[in-house]
């Protein structure tokens, strides 16, 4: 045999071999660089770049769109379209959009006997049938809507049946006025059935009837006015109004949730739903209903699958049916000069309608804390403590949803002797544990004091999160500490070391519970910080973490800093104190503020620290001091430099109080095991830490 032709063959097969893998490498690079694989995806999508695009639709109702550009309707005439294609927002928006003329469409809809009504209709799009919107921000869109026959309008359509909306955010006002029979306004759709998943909604929602003779239906909804859709993983911020002359059906998320039309009962899915706001409305009638709840106002039938839904939302009923109900705007914004900075008492001077009433108070547009205003007659005034800033100071009381309806007058400055603590808790029963002596203290020196929790405490479980809020707030409670002056981070526990130590600002953690949100709990109207200070929540990454917890510091401009040890064996309770460290760290360099940094420990470096709490024969406690946390380790912490304090015997029964009420911690769940005797173990003499002057 010839080798060398051998040879050749070898090679010539080597070389093609080359040849491919480099050819493929190429083409993969190519997919990359030029995101071929994105453009083989839309290649056969109608791209729509400007608004004279965007009018293509009607030509094409059933083609594929893709937005490749923010698009501005602003002074653009829009009539609604039907569609039944796909429509990819690709993550760009259509601003200012403007609706004021119903559709060329009409689909049947049906009331709660299921009766059947020819429908004009309204939105972005009339009506969508077995349609695909997904990706797409709705931002200023205005629907004002005026009809004397049945309508549904919502911002993206009137109407949608086996439709699929996915990732869509609605920014926006919906009007409604109208009459004969059958009507509603949804925040996103009218009247429908399919799918909404991922939606965010922060509407104003207005539903008149202009008839008051027919005894008509009206439906409200901050998702969709009313159907049988599965609504799943949605957050609605909703300002609601409704004058209604017959019966009325709203919810934060659905009106009416009814049975299929067809005779067929849908029982839908409805989870991870947050709601937000209030529904201000009458029905006049005799034989009156008057539904309005927070996430479903009526449901014709149990739903299949109902869970995980949360609201802070407050229904309104007025008996005045008179005067149509609109939205009222008050800014209650106040601007003064500073010519010190400092910490300053702000009295607001205000009237209130109807019960106690919440606003957030916020500071150059930073939220400060939740000012709470009770009711009463006449003319009253509140009073809270803040910092102000050198210069052009921004005071303003901002409406909170759900959370009640005041008139602000003015606002007075005068400055303050007291000064601001804070205590910085990983978790909930951190805060008692460690601090609570310090808490009382600071306290009958009429100082103010302000609890930090960085997470939600969700690490056995996403339910666990109201139950512990639950125990702190009537824990803190007991120490004399007002709910208003806790705020939730709401990062997932156990994540905040990574959080802290990714290379990627970005990267985004999921917990151990399956979140990667910030979150607190809507039920006791305790929303995460993040929410409050800029309306929607955060993702877990370290760039949102760390910001949060800059913000909140910047926003109270503590005088003292409270928090657990960086030598703990627990990795929150080391990333608390690392944490709060470099964001000072950062401050005190950017900005002439120079707090005291305070550590203390909770977990130690043996698990026999702190000792139990033993009791004498007559069931009376042995109370004893603290001892070194860290017998053998080396830290910089000096036991023989460390400050203590002492607590007198009613500080001391407080605190054992406080701690009783973790029932959770203290009895253990069916996943975990109570910690009782541990806990009770810091019931000790004194409490101690170490100090570090920023």
């Amino acid at each position: 045999m010839d080798k060398s032709k051998t040879s050749n063959k070898v090679n010539t097969k080597i070389l093609a071999g080359v040849l491919i893998a480099a050819l493929g490498l190429l083409v993969f690079s190519a997919f990359i660089f030029f995101d071929l694989g994105g453009k083989i995806k839309h290649m056969n999508y109608t791209k729509i770049s400007s608004a004279e695009d965007l009018y293509k639709l009607k030509d094409d109702p059933d083609g594929k769109f893709l937005l490749t550009k923010d698009i501005d309707m602003q002074d653009k005439k829009w009539t609604p379209v039907t569609f039944t294609g796909t429509f990819d927002g690709n993550g760009h928006e259509i601003r200012n959009l403007s609706v004021t003329t119903v559709g060329s469409a009409k689909r049947d809809t049906y009331d709660g006997n299921l009766k059947a009504y020819s429908t004009s209709l309204a939105g972005l799009f009339d009506a969508l049938d077995q349609a695909t919107v997904k990706d797409l921000t709705l931002r200023d869109v205005s629907v004002d809507i005026t009809s004397d026959e049945p309508c549904f309008v919502g911002t993206l359509a009137g109407y949608m049946s086996d439709t699929t909306i996915k990732n869509v955010n609605v920014i926006g006002d919906v009007y409604l006025h109208a009459h004969d029979r059958i009507f509603g306004v949804g925040g996103v759709v009218g009247f429908g059935y399919g799918s909404f998943s991922d939606i965010q909604v922060k509407v104003t929602l207005v539903c008149v009837d202009t008839d008051r003779n027919t005894k008509d239906e009206q439906f409200l909804g901050g998702i969709c006015g009313t159907g049988y859709p599965d609504i799943n993983d949605c957050t609605v911020d909703i300002d609601g109004y409704v004058s209604e002359h017959g019966y009325t059906h709203n919810g934060g998320v659905i009106g009416l949730y009814m049975f299929s039309p067809e005779g067929v009962t849908y029982k839908g899915k409805m989870t991870g739903n947050r709601v937000y706001g209030k529904i201000t409305f009458f029905e006049e009638n005799d034989d009156r209903r008057a539904y309005c709840k927070g996430i479903i106002g009526e449901y014709l039938d149990e739903l299949e699958v109902f869970e995980d839904n949360g609201e802070s939302f407050r229904s309104v009923e007025v008996t005045n049916y008179e005067t149509d109900l609109l939205p009222e705007k008050h800014p209650y914004e106040f601007y003064r000069d500073i010519e010190e900075a400092g910490y300053y008492d702000i009295e607001a001077v205000y009237n209130i309608k109807g019960g106690n009433a919440t606003y957030g108070l916020f500071i150059n547009d930073r939220f400060v804390k939740k000012a709470s205003f009770p009711a009463g007659m006449g003319e009253k005034a509140i009073h809270e403590t803040v910092w102000l800033d050198k210069g052009h100071a921004k005071i303003v009381f901002r409406y909170l949803p759900g959370d009640g309806d005041i008139i602000i007058k003015d606002v007075s400055l005068e400055k303050s002797e007291k000064k601001v603590t804070l205590i910085v808790a990983p978790h909930q029963d951190d805060e008692i544990l460690a601090f609570a002596g310090t808490i009382q203290k600071t306290l009958a020196e009429g100082n103010i004091v302000k609890v930090l929790f960085l997470t939600n405490g969700d690490y056995y479980g996403p339910s666990l999160t109201s139950v512990r809020l639950a125990e702190s707030t009537s824990a803190l409670s007991i120490l004399g500490v007002d709910k208003s002056d806790i705020t939730v981070l709401g990062y997932g526990d156990m994540t905040l070391m990574s959080l802290l130590q990714s290379e990627d600002p970005t990267a985004i953690f999921c917990a151990r519970s399956g979140y990667f949100d910030t979150y607190g709990d809507s039920k006791q109207n305790m929303f995460d910080y993040h929410t409050l200070n800029t309306g929607s929540q955060a993702e877990y990454t370290r760039e949102n973490f760390m910001a949060d917890l800059e913000q909140f510091i910047l926003a109270c401009r503590p005088a003292r800093i409270y928090t657990t040890s960086e030598y703990e064996w627990h990795e929150d309770h080391k990333s608390a104190f690392l944490a709060v460290k470099e964001v000072l760290g950062k401050l005190s360099a950017d900005i002439d503020y120079h707090p005291i940094l305070c550590e203390s420990v909770i977990h130690g470096e043996e698990t026999t620290w702190p000792e139990v709490l033993e009791y004498k024969a007559d069931g009376s406690a042995v109370i004893t001091e603290f001892t070194n946390p860290f017998p053998t380790m080396e830290t910089n912490l000096d036991w023989n430099k460390v400050t203590k304090i002492v607590l007198t015997d009613e500080e001391l029964e407080k605190k054992r109080l406080a701690i009783g009420e973790f029932v959770s911690q203290n009895d253990g769940g069916e996943d975990y095991p109570g910690t009782r005797d541990y806990n009770y173990g810091f019931c000790k003499r004194d409490e101690f830490y170490w100090e570090f002057q920023f």
